[in-house]
């Protein structure tokens, strides 16, 4: 038997924008993050859906938020471009970066963007599926700076973000085919859901303070914290080392690394 509530999209999404708007955010970009969010639960992924309003709010709060900022260029070879997120919503800042690739990829027949210093970008997913919509493949490295969260493979506690990769292939008949996942074996916000629901996760996908194997998804959520696994063992850590570098490091950003502080 399901449990929750279901709401209309339309209003979901009045609901989010009015609520965004109250907290200083100007329509457009209202509207824009509501947008995101409300297509992230009804694309199935509810971990990157509006159960993200609370943690946004409390980031505007502590200073990390920064309503109605834009992406602004620091560098421009031509088709390779350096964004600085400057603290905007990720809605807002991926949405530009995406628009400027690709018009840089009409241009030149391919781009390389990196966009740093962004507020959460939500489901990367939604980028793809914004550039195969233009007609163009695109791949995408990502790295979650913040409170490390994920264990390197054979570690006990949390060094790492959970590093999404995303890769997107257009088709003139059809949607397109996109993979999207975290490198983690679930994404953090996966946890999120289940242990509001009161369900346990999957074997292998956490561990607790003590480095030991659990599938409470509350030992990420209630001290003393334990950590997500990466996915596939050695390889999904390989894969999260170079979403941190490629997303990371060579965009011009943090990493999750103190000394790229």
């Amino acid at each position: 038997m399901q449990t929750g509530l279901r709401f209309q999209a339309a209003t979901l999404k009045e609901f989010v924008g009015t609520l965004l708007g109250y907290a200083g955010s100007e329509p457009e970009e209202a509207q824009r993050v509501a947008d995101h969010l409300v297509s992230a639960n009804l694309a199935g992924h509810d971990s990157h859906g509006v159960g993200m309003i609370p943690s946004y709010i409390r980031s505007l709060a502590q200073g990390h938020l920064q309503l109605n900022q834009h992406a602004t260029v620091v560098k421009d070879a031509g088709a390779v471009v350096t964004l600085q997120g400057n603290r905007a919503f990720g809605q807002v800042a991926a949405h530009e970066a995406m628009e400027l690739g690709i018009e840089k990829a009409r241009q030149y027949g391919l781009a390389a963007v990196a966009l740093h210093n962004s507020h959460h970008i939500g489901r990367i997913g939604y980028w793809a599926e914004q550039c195969a919509a233009a007609g163009f493949i695109s791949i995408h490295f990502v790295n979650v700076v913040g409170d490390p969260m994920v264990a390197p493979f054979g570690g006990k506690d949390s060094r790492f973000g959970t590093n999404p990769l995303c890769v997107v292939f257009p088709r003139k008949h059809g949607a397109p085919l996109l993979l999207d996942y975290a490198t983690s074996a679930i994404a953090f916000g996966k946890t999120r859901v289940a242990w509001h629901k009161g369900v346990s996760v999957a074997q292998g996908c956490l561990i607790d303070h003590q480095g030991q194997p659990t599938t409470d998804p509350g030992v990420m959520h209630v001290p003393p914290l334990g950590a997500l696994l990466t996915f596939a063992g050695h390889k999904g850590y390989a894969l999260a080392a170079m979403c941190e570098i490629l997303g990371g490091a060579l965009s011009g950003g943090q990493t999750t690394h103190q000394a790229s502080l």
